[in-house]
């Protein structure tokens, strides 16, 4: 019996790794990825992966073959000036659309690296930046497959030609979740003690999450306060204000 492989970009943070969960107990091999750009977190990340995998694998009602995380340089994906020009571009407009709001570099290696990998999954939550993006400049294609359940691609036929160059190689298949919709799913099937055990920050203070970079913010004000101490709270709170304040100007 020939086993279907999902690929799936995992850097040990909340959305990815409840995506492996949520596909565990399916006949299926998982093959995750994770690209390498010298952030201070790397190393925490990995080692997550690591502990998340044995994690899972232990689980009474895993199936899935959950195969070693395949590690990658960003220096080493292939150059390509058109995704590289098209991600320059929808930066652009989407800063003028939405006053002011960056768009992450990752989103133009990764689609360097994804162009040559079978639908590979990217792990986007329920109102995400992202999503944002796409529906500016596209549309989104509900699909459902039994082993993947309900997930999305790109509609090619109603999107423009930067965002297919840069978002058209990905499954999406969290894009009707929030985090604390995952939070309760993972309550309700018993794996949130293996959910809290995920990594998120890119800029770690005494191994704990920060509390002030990009994805330690999300957290927060996506409602997981409860993963952070009190002074990565307070540092998050000076950063917000910091923020605000800069807009002003």
């Amino acid at each position: 019996m020939n086993l279907e492989t999902i690929n799936i970009f995992w850097t040990g943070g909340w959305d990815s790794t409840f995506r492996v969960l949520e596909l565990s107990d399916k006949n299926i091999i998982i093959q995750p990825f994770y690209l390498r750009d010298n952030r201070k977190s790397e190393m925490m990340e990995i080692n997550t992966v690591k502990n998340l995998t044995e994690a899972i694998k232990k689980l009474p009602n895993t199936k899935c073959i959950l195969k070693p995380l395949l590690i990658k340089k960003v220096s080493d994906i292939d150059k390509d000036e058109q995704i590289t020009k098209s991600f320059n571009n929808l930066k652009n407009l989407y800063k003028e659309k939405s006053n002011g709001a960056n768009l992450g570099s990752q989103y133009e290696w990764l689609a360097r690296f994804s162009k040559n990998i079978n639908y590979l999954e990217l792990g986007i939550e329920k109102d995400s930046k992202p999503q944002k993006l796409i529906n500016i400049f596209g549309q989104l294609e509900k699909k459902q497959e039994e082993n993947l359940g309900e997930f999305y691609i790109l509609d090619k036929q109603n999107s423009t030609e930067d965002l297919i160059n840069v978002f058209g190689s990905y499954r999406y298949p969290l894009l009707s979740y929030s985090k604390l919709d995952m939070q309760s799913i993972a309550l309700q099937k018993g794996y949130i003690n293996i959910m809290n055990k995920t990594w998120f920050c890119h800029r770690p203070k005494n191994n704990q999450p920060c509390g002030k970079c990009a994805p330690c913010m999300q957290t927060i004000e996506s409602g997981l306060k409860s993963r952070f101490t009190k002074s990565a709270l307070i540092r998050y709170k000076i950063k917000k204000k910091l923020k605000l304040f800069s807009l002003k100007k």
